[in-house]
């Protein structure tokens, strides 16, 4: 917990939103810049989306090589968050499997997947049928599929963990950071950034990120620009493993989700197992959603599960929750200046966001300091792509 802040009445950059976005941007910014800045979160540090994240890192994004990049960086900070930041958090290793069948377009993502790893040398294993079930004996008829590309070093950690490290790390590199305090509005003068208002009062500022969430549309309509995103709301279940389940696998299992990534399942801290829907159709208001799972889909992930891991039929649930996912239309990041000069936003992550949460943090900081970043071509992230095709980029055949 954070010891409350006084909110300034001038900063250089004012960064909306305390997630693992706003947080890992306010570190980035306050650990390599003499820059003042100042974070402003209505809430607490990562009660959003964030606290709700399932927190996978993995690498393997098919033929989207950027993301893999971004990853394999950001993940690698996560491993030394202790030695970066000063502070723990949770991480476990837990390979990522994509298991496919080579007349289909999931197979063809895991295989685009598999060579890209390979190029970058980021570890990956693919195991041909005959070998899938003694790497993956939990999992009923496993050699139906071709293949198994497995992510040999994913592994997955605690959103509220990362983003409050990530925002007491800030503290202590000089950053404000200001939880329970709305910003209502941003300030523009002469198609510049001029400052936000908050519900505590005003703050002048050159430049402002909105890393906002499911909310940040409603900063992009307060200065005329239309922000591309849908709210859906995700279910999540964590189930308790039988204990003569947990002794026959003490892995539990892998982190996997069927071709086609309606759903998919990773183990959980405490020998739990998680299991949580993907990409619903379901759109919500961020502000006014059902937190409990509804009955049927509990019905209907429990029945699927037994059905992929029979073993696991009788497992009980631990908890159930919802969260939320921002989406853009093609699931690809924002991360763009926008409208007003000093004005940046940072969304659109579409489930996935978690894994690249550093390399976010670092972008956003060399776009604002230098206007452009060597981490990456951050143009793929540009707004503008949604004003040549509604659609931008194009969905990836199974980006989960």
């Amino acid at each position: 917990m954070l010891d409350r802040d006084t909110l300034p009445s001038h900063s250089d950059v004012v960064i909306i939103g305390g997630g693992i976005m706003g947080t890992s941007t306010a570190f980035f910014l306050s650990s390599e810049t003499d820059l003042d800045v100042t974070l402003v979160e209505k809430r607490g540090i990562a009660t959003g989306s964030t606290g709700d994240s399932s927190a996978i890192l993995r690498h393997h994004y098919g033929g989207q090589d950027i993301y893999s990049r971004m990853a394999w960086w950001s993940h690698q900070f996560y491993r030394q968050f202790e030695e970066q930041t000063g502070e723990v958090i949770a991480h476990e290793e837990n390979p990522l499997v994509r298991f496919g069948n080579n007349d289909k377009e999931g197979g063809a993502y895991a295989k685009e997947g598999y060579e890209v790893l390979s190029s970058l040398d980021i570890p990956v294993t693919k195991y041909e049928s005959e070998e899938l079930p003694a790497q993956y004996p939990m999992i009923a008829d496993v050699d139906a599929y071709d293949f198994g590309v497995s992510d040999d070093t994913a592994g997955y950690s605690d959103g509220a963990d990362a983003a409050n490290g990530f925002a007491r790390a800030a503290r202590q590199n000089g950053a404000t950071v200001i939880t329970g305090t709305s910003v209502e509005s941003i300030t523009v003068e002469e198609d510049s950034v001029a400052g936000v208002e908050t519900d505590e009062g005003d703050v002048a500022c050159d430049t402002v990120v909105v890393a906002a969430g499911p909310w940040t549309p409603r900063f992009g309509a307060d200065i005329g620009i239309e922000i591309p995103i849908s709210v859906t709301r995700e279910q999540i279940l964590i189930l308790d493993p039988p204990g003569e389940y947990k002794n026959k696998y003490p892995s539990l299992i892998p982190t996997t989700a069927l071709p086609g990534g309606e759903w998919y399942i990773r183990p959980d801290f405490g020998d739990g197992i998680l299991v949580a829907t993907h990409h619903t159709a379901e759109e919500v208001n961020p502000d006014y959603y059902d937190n409990s799972p509804d009955e049927d889909t509990i019905l209907e992930l429990t029945e699927k599960l037994g059905e992929m891991i029979p073993e696991l039929r009788d497992a009980g649930i631990r908890g159930q929750y919802c969260g939320v996912y921002s989406s853009t239309p093609d699931h690809d990041f924002i991360l763009d200046q926008i409208g007003p000069d000093g004005c940046y936003f940072a969304c659109g992550f579409s489930g996935h966001g978690f894994k690249q949460a550093p390399a976010v943090g670092r972008i956003l900081t060399d776009l604002i300091t230098e206007g452009s970043t060597q981490l990456v071509d951050a143009s793929f992230f540009s707004y503008d792509r949604f004003e040549e095709s509604p659609s931008g980029h194009g969905r990836a055949s199974d980006n989960v």
